[in-house]
């Protein structure tokens, strides 16, 4: 039996892949044995290396770039490019398949979606391919033939699937994929015991995503003058260089600097508000924590849009000034009506069983060829 599905994320922003381990997850949990691809570094670590130097070049050197090209596709389709590079990889792809076994494909990553599309044209691969889009928003960069099933937290669908000719049945509004942790259903007093914080203390997390992209000790000056000490919990993913910045920095308040950790949820549920960017799986996560949400320079073009759709839904507050993050941090840690006005709504947009919810429509179409037997 066809029991295999092949996960293709990239580690380019570590979101994708932790939505990838999401899925991994629930499809375990039905007794499959999900193969998780980390797709430019399998295919030779240089393309990684090239990818990923490349995208944060354009986010930290010329963000205006990414932007442009970003808005620019929304009416021309220059992605389609990522089409022809992924053509010489084709090969290299099929290999990583074993046609006995696998099911399905599923992209958690943009760009790896490009190059799953030129494959499975190319080889002309029978079985589907699905598509977990990890932002709050639809583009038209994501619509390709090839692709069967579109999984998005968006509320757009039927507006963005008439505009741009597919079917709206393709498309499922399940929200997205975010793993199963059960800090969720702990109360933040007990977790921040857990921890080692004093849960009587304000907590304040910022978050820079897997790969640290946010000036710690430029935020930590910002908000410097909080009118009492209060706890902060700065998670630098991988960027080391910013944890000695953060260790030599001089302040009040107690900081912590925390690496890359599988406790992330923990500590968002152990804070009362967050600083962070819009990242589409960081913000899936602080939702399904019901933690007010800051939104602090967010990477232009998707997280811009991210950063709209939950300022809008009345879910987070943006700032994009040093000078006004010190009155915003107040306002919510200590304006409890506020506070509690963006956790309301925080809970109104969260889904926590996205990842779920995407194996069993996804499993819903292949009933006569997968052999599932649930764990409970």
């Amino acid at each position: 039996m066809k029991d295999q599905p092949l996960i293709f994320s990239a580690s380019i922003g570590n979101g994708h892949n932790q939505a990838a381990k999401a899925l991994q997850e629930a499809f375990e949990h039905q007794g499959l044995s999900p193969k998780q691809i980390d797709t430019f570094h399998a295919i030779h670590p240089n393309l990684h290396t090239m990818m990923l130097q490349t995208y944060l070049s354009l986010l930290k050197i010329t963000p205006f770039i990414w932007r442009k090209m970003y808005r620019y596709s929304e009416n021309y389709p220059i992605f389609m490019l990522l089409d022809r590079f992924g053509a010489l990889f084709v090969n290299q792809l099929n290999t990583f398949i074993d046609k006995d076994r696998c099911p399905f494909m599923i992209s958690t990553h943009p760009f790896v979606t490009a190059f799953l599309c030129k494959l499975k044209q190319e080889k002309q691969l029978g079985f589907p391919l699905y598509t977990i889009i990890t932002d709050f928003v639809l583009h038209p960069a994501y619509v390709r033939n090839e692709i069967d099933g579109y999984f998005t937290a968006s509320h757009d669908i039927a507006t963005f699937a008439k505009e741009h000719c597919v079917p709206p049945e393709r498309f499922h509004a399940t929200g997205i994929p975010i793993l199963n942790d059960p800090s969720y259903k702990k109360s933040k007093e007990v977790i921040s015991e857990q921890l080692g914080l004093d849960p009587t203390r304000k907590t304040l997390l910022i978050a820079g995503g897997g790969m640290g992209l946010t000036n710690y000790v430029n935020v930590l000056r910002a908000i410097e003058q909080i009118k009492e000490p209060i706890q902060i919990i700065c998670m630098i993913g991988h960027n080391y260089h910013a944890e000695k910045k953060i260790i030599r920095h001089q302040t009040k308040h107690e900081v912590r600097a925390i690496s890359f950790t599988d406790k992330f949820l923990s500590y968002l549920k152990a804070s009362d508000a967050v600083i962070s960017k819009a990242g589409g799986v960081t913000m899936a996560e602080a939702l399904a924590c019901e933690i007010p949400i800051i939104l602090f320079r967010s990477v232009p073009g998707h997280e811009e849009h991210n950063a709209i759709y939950l300022t809008s839904n009345g879910a987070a507050v943006e700032v994009n000034d040093d000078d006004q993050l010190l009155e915003v941090v107040e306002q919510v840690l200590y304006e409890q009506s506020f506070y509690e006005s963006l956790k309301s709504h925080a809970r109104l947009l969260k889904k926590p069983n996205a990842s779920y919810q995407i194996v069993e429509k996804i499993l819903g179409n292949h009933t006569d060829t997968i052999n599932t037997n649930v764990v409970n």
